[in-house]
């Protein structure tokens, strides 16, 4: 398996994150239903229980108030089916939107719509926020480097798919999908070549602290090595003299990476750039809900 392959296989799972997918949706279906029933408490919407009639029908439109990449419409819409509310979406996710712009179009009991509000707007803002703030850094990043969340996120696969929505990949989905090998993992004292022997068959990834121990763990064949927190002039330095002797191990730069220095890692020849500020500090994007 060519290393073009072993990327698209490993770190960019997109065709997981989907409803259809079993896991995906059970992991919708839990952050959900646990928004609603915090938001709820067993008690209900007591305003809208006083103010709209039971069987009140009416519209509402979820309308884009700032430009972006759209992200979170799948979810919404399950949840609106779920609650027998009509749906209609004007954009797919992924798609570039505009301010001002009608996203999608709900139909039914008001009561069931205004329950829903702030779960639906909660979904499609952050996960439309990420796509976002991903798309905008991969186009820095450049196509020759793929850019991943880290498993710093706050709402697990979703906040891995809205990742992809804006062009980025996945990275490991959970502790379940790779050996990946860190400094704690080792903290025991327990000798690495022991290990690799159970590795041999399988794709795995090992981190290195710095220079001199990346060229050390080059020479075990890792699937992957990690650079935590190299500046980019190391990285650099450090594939020239690895990638000659091992040309299919994929190269990937994690640590100290934002916006102000993307662009300098994404030219030191990795395959993959991981950040968590794509998932843990980015900004919602603002979208409101209109009842017509």
């Amino acid at each position: 398996m060519n290393k073009k392959t072993l990327i698209k296989r490993y770190f960019n799972q997109a065709g997981r994150l989907t409803i259809k997918n079993r896991t995906y949706q059970r992991q919708v279906k839990f952050l959900l239903d646990f928004c609603l029933r915090e938001d709820l408490n067993k008690i209900g919407d007591i305003t809208s229980e006083i103010l709209v009639d039971k069987s009140a029908r009416g519209q509402a439109n979820i309308i884009a108030k700032q430009a972006g990449i759209m992200a979170g419409l799948q979810e919404a819409g399950w949840l609106l089916k779920k609650y027998k509310v009509s749906y209609q979406a004007r954009v797919k996710d992924g798609d570039k939107i505009k301010s001002g712009q009608v996203l999608l179009v709900a139909r039914g009991n008001l009561r069931k719509i205004l329950l829903l509000e702030r779960t639906i707007l909660n979904v499609t803002q952050r996960m439309s926020g990420i796509a976002t703030t991903t798309n905008r850094l991969a186009k820095i990043a450049g196509a020759k480097t793929l850019l991943c969340p880290t498993r710093k996120t706050q709402w697990g696969l979703l906040d891995k798919r809205a990742v992809v929505l804006g062009g980025g990949g996945t990275h490991r989905l959970g502790l379940y999908d790779f050996v990946l090998i860190k400094e704690n993992h080792l903290a025991d004292g327990r000798p690495l070549k022991n290990v690799i022997k159970k590795l041999s068959r399988q794709f795995w990834e090992i981190e290195a602290e710095n220079p001199k121990q990346a060229l050390a763990l080059s020479a075990l064949n890792p699937s992957a090595l990690m650079f935590d927190d190299f500046t980019p002039a190391q990285i650099t330095a450090t594939i020239k003299k690895i990638r000659p002797v091992y040309k299919n191990i994929i190269f990937e730069a994690s640590g100290g990476i934002n916006e102000s220095n993307i662009s300098r890692y994404a030219k030191t020849g990795v395959d993959i750039i991981s950040l968590g500020a794509l998932t843990h500090s980015t900004q919602a994007l603002d979208i409101s809900l209109k009842i017509d």
